[in-house]
């Protein structure tokens, strides 16, 4: 933990709120993503079920 403060000390606040924009933007973005890829692995047995 101390290690953490002291990391986190080391940034201003400006960089930090940055950092965590980034992660959010990226967090989204694959969500975006896996919803995509389940989303055609049930489109692909559904139709499999259905042939």
């Amino acid at each position: 933990m101390r290690i953490e403060s002291e990391m986190v000390s080391r940034f201003n606040r400006q960089a930090i709120s940055e950092m965590n924009s980034i992660e959010a933007t990226l967090s989204q973005e694959l969500d975006f993503f896996f919803d995509n890829v389940m989303d055609t692995v049930v489109d692909f047995f559904k139709e499999e079920v259905t042939v």
